[in-house]
């Protein structure tokens, strides 16, 4: 009888180890901060024991006999309030050691010494649970930053760049301005107009047809409500009547205008690639008698809006109304829509499941009269001035707020939104 045949396996498993996504570990975030704050914390206690002010630290340098570089980080450990931003200036093994030998030879207690190692070590192992690695962890801890435009800016910031790269163009500012005031005719009505476009956009390749400009009109409920647009400029071009000619900076042959049932596009034509083809286009129009006031069975909110669907360093989005109006509603509430299905033209439908964790508080213009004058914008406070001329409104009747949002994100929708006021 032959002996029982022992099976052996065709790949040879290694022992099992430490599984990183095992559930006797605290999450994420939780596991964050409190592995930086009790690095903060004996960091302060070793600092305080030898008598090392954290909050100078060229002479924390001169105490420790320590490289001002390692002495700047470890002041910025101690007093940085934000867990988020701590990661950044928490240096490397070798930094540690060298770190640990000047707090040895200043005469820190060898048990103060070894907590200090041991919070050190208790980091690094958050770091490789959790991320895996420095680089990751700055991406996840991105989503921690303080509310406002800071949050998830460093991400936003490499994806501007990815995608200047991947779509072959970019520009340095996005502008979308909005006024809204009362109908002179029938004041339950709201005149609307927009002063929109970019400052310096170039091709990084040729990208024939690609959108400037789409503007749409909708309901509360994503159905298309037309749009009836004006030339702000008078003495318009017919070929691109919505073009703003007088302001706008380069050659403005590489527009053209296609219309569909929903709107109109501009969009890109042939054109040089690089800084030899940097134009900066400007487009205005009225739509009057366009918006309802007051809430309706159809609409309870004023939402105005700027798709991103084109890698920007900085968006400037300016809400200006008539100070009749800026009594009845309460300031405006940004929102950021991600666009994940692409669909940079349909109506964002107000899922919340969509919303970015990109908040700030829009800042008011002034009282009197708004000051919209940038340096990301140049030209722009005289490019106002002439919208209101020809509108036939006194810019000191009007107030506003501005969203300043850094490297918005591509594809999205940035909303401003308020209630709209009920009728009395």
């Amino acid at each position: 009888m032959l002996p029982p045949t022992r099976l052996e396996p065709a790949i040879r498993m290694p022992e099992t180890e430490h599984n990183p996504i095992a559930t006797d570990v605290p999450p994420f975030q939780q596991h964050y901060v409190s592995s930086v704050e009790r690095l903060r914390g004996v960091l302060i206690e070793a600092y305080q024991a030898l008598g090392v002010d954290p909050g100078s630290p060229r002479e924390a340098s001169r105490q420790l006999k320590l490289d001002k570089t390692l002495s700047w980080k470890l002041s910025r450990i101690i007093n940085e309030e934000a867990p988020s931003r701590v990661a950044a200036n928490i240096p490397g093994a070798a930094g540690i050691r060298i770190a640990l030998d000047a707090l040895e030879g200043a005469g820190a207690q060898p048990q103060l010494l070894e907590r200090v190692r041991h919070a050190f070590e208790g980091f690094d192992e958050m770091v490789e649970i959790h991320s895996g690695d420095k680089a990751n962890l700055e991406l996840m801890l991105d989503s921690m930053a303080s509310t406002g435009s800071d949050r998830l800016e460093k991400s936003r910031k490499l994806a501007y760049q990815g995608n200047s790269g991947i779509w072959g163009v970019q520009a340095s500012t996005r502008l979308a301005c909005h006024i809204i005031a009362p109908n002179r005719e029938n004041p339950a009505l709201l005149d609307y107009a927009q002063l929109s476009g970019f400052c310096d956009f170039q091709r990084l390749r040729s990208a024939n047809g690609w959108p400037i400009l789409a503007i749409r009109g909708f309901n509360d409920d994503g159905t298309p409500a037309g749009v009836n647009l004006t030339p702000i400029d008078r003495d318009f071009d017919p070929e691109l009547p919505l073009l703003m000619r007088r302001f706008c900076r380069g050659d403005m042959s590489q527009l053209q205008l296609v219309t569909d049932r929903r709107g109109v596009i501009y969009e890109l034509t042939t054109g040089p690639v690089g800084r030899t083809g940097l134009f900066s286009p400007y487009f205005g129009y009225v739509d009057r008698a366009a918006l309802t006031r007051y809430r309706d069975e159809h609409n309870h909110l004023g939402e105005l809006l700027c798709i991103i669907s084109t890698p920007v360093e900085a968006l400037v989005l300016d809400l200006i109304v008539h100070k009749d109006i800026a009594r009845e509603i309460q300031p405006p509430r940004p929102l950021v829509y991600g666009r994940a299905s692409g669909e940079l033209d349909e109506h964002e439908l107000r899922d919340d499941r969509t919303l970015l964790p990109i908040k700030d508080t829009p800042r008011h213009l002034g009282g009197d009269s708004p000051t919209l004058a940038t340096p990301l914008i140049p030209g722009y406070a005289d490019m106002a001035r002439h919208v209101f001329r020809e509108l036939e409104r006194d810019l000191g009747d009007f107030t506003g707020w501005r969203l300043h949002l850094p490297f918005p994100p591509l594809p999205s929708t940035v909303a401003l939104r308020f209630e709209l006021p009920t009728a009395r």
